[in-house]
């Protein structure tokens, strides 16, 4: 796996990350935009070409990266009227945007609906009364799917988003009522399908398969109770990636093997044209990036060594340990600059004076030196924009991309001042 050799990462060398922080400084994250579009095109390719593939903005919203991916995914799953902007800055055809998020405000509303976004996904009565209000005062259709809370609980996935009482889609139980006003509403709104996000973290296929069978009942369900027909069908995501373990996956080869002739079975025996849709974010770019940082100092501590460097909590939050369950282990780190050196066994602390301030906790790492480079891999997602970047004032990293042999600035560091 050429991310976790000890000669580079990915397709980028030793010398050039030591290039990159020469020129850029210390901390910069770095990001493979080649391997993400291989990834998108890989989920593509394993399920026979019956799924698109949306990318979910909130793993990475990085805006070159965006518009690099602008001719690889076929849409964009967001989350925000700032998503939104962002989507639209990078080009995307506003019809192939996905809003999912169980606060949409009015002017989020307002705006989705001006702008033609392809499915605004309803979770709430109230969410559909204000599109039919803004739709009737636009003059403009809302196109909308809804989004279900399943009552089957999917123990598959590592954080579980449905089958509980949750903030998240319309309770299975409680559609009666939102397709009563649907129905009563069809001038307004145009009802294109359903969206079930049951969880993320899953590395079970037959997890996945379940998840998605229980949509695709669903979905025949509402068609059979409501005569609507459901044309977007929006699985959600959820494939499970390893931030700790070399490897560790979702294996889409042995998920293809029983999903793919569900979904065709599905596709072909319906009487009108669907669109399946995954949303990843995660999966496609947690191995594409790393997050690199400078030993400051070293100590031994009560018979522990510590090697303190200049990037942490405020910048990686989650290789912290501190942005959710699934992130509570050491990611895995390598020390660039001393690959070779004996191995020892010791913590890598951020510069903060908040004692959960360390991206590794007795990990075994060759002997790092002071001013030397220590890399943080898995970092693509939920690490800039995560993290509490305003913390103790210190300097953003820089983010940058390596795309088609060539590295770029994609966002510059920034100082506390620069956000005043």
């Amino acid at each position: 796996m050429g991310s976790h050799i000890q000669d580079g990462w990915h397709k980028t060398s030793l010398a050039e990350l030591h290039s990159l922080a020469d020129r850029y400084g210390t901390p910069y994250f770095l990001y493979d935009v080649d391997e993400i579009a291989l990834r998108i095109e890989l989920v593509r390719e394993s399920l026979a070409r019956l799924v698109e593939v949306f990318y979910a903005v909130k793993a990475n919203p990085n805006l070159e990266l965006l518009r690099m991916l602008r001719k690889v995914a076929d849409g964009l799953d967001i989350s925000s009227g700032g998503e939104l902007e962002q989507a639209s800055l990078a080009g995307f055809d506003m019809a192939k945007i996905s809003f999912a998020g169980p606060a949409k405000t009015v002017n989020e509303l307002t705006e989705s609906i001006q702008r033609g976004v392809g499915c605004i996904s309803i979770e709430s009565l109230r969410e559909l009364k204000e599109c039919v209000r803004i739709s009737r005062q636009l003059s403009r259709k809302a196109n909308i799917v809804v989004r279900v809370n399943p009552q089957f609980l999917n123990r598959s996935f590592g954080m579980k988003m449905g089958g509980r009482a949750a903030q998240f889609g319309i309770d299975e139980e409680d559609l009666g009522a939102f397709f009563e006003h649907v129905l009563a509403n069809t001038g307004p709104v145009e009802f294109r399908g359903i969206h079930i996000y049951a969880g993320s973290q899953c590395f079970e296929p037959a997890g996945v398969i379940a998840g998605v069978q229980n949509c695709l009942q669903i979905a025949r369900q509402i068609e059979a109770r409501s005569g609507l027909a459901c044309r977007t069908i929006n699985l959600g995501g959820g494939f499970g990636v390893s931030h700790t373990e070399e490897g560790r996956e979702l294996e889409l080869k042995a998920l293809a093997k029983d999903l793919v002739p569900i979904l065709r079975e599905f596709q072909n025996s319906s009487k009108v044209e669907r669109r399946i849709i995954f949303e990843l974010g995660r999966f496609l770019t947690a191995d594409a990036g790393i997050y690199v940082v400078r030993v400051i100092s070293s100590k031994e501590s009560r018979g522990k060594a510590f090697f303190m460097v200049d990037g942490g909590l405020h910048h990686h939050l989650a290789a912290a340990g501190s942005f959710g369950a699934a992130f509570r282990a050491n990611f895995l780190v390598r020390n660039l600059s001393q690959p070779d050196a004996p191995k020892i066994r010791c913590s890598i602390a951020g510069p903060s004076c908040n004692p959960t301030d360390l991206l590794g906790i007795d990990v075994e790492l060759p002997r790092p030196e002071i001013g030397g480079l220590i890399a943080v891999l898995k970092s693509g997602s939920y690490g800039f924009t995560a993290s509490p970047l305003l913390f103790l004032g210190r300097q953003t990293p820089a983010e940058l991309l390596s795309h088609h042999g060539e590295v770029i600035l994609g966002r510059r560091p920034r100082t506390v001042v620069d956000f005043n």
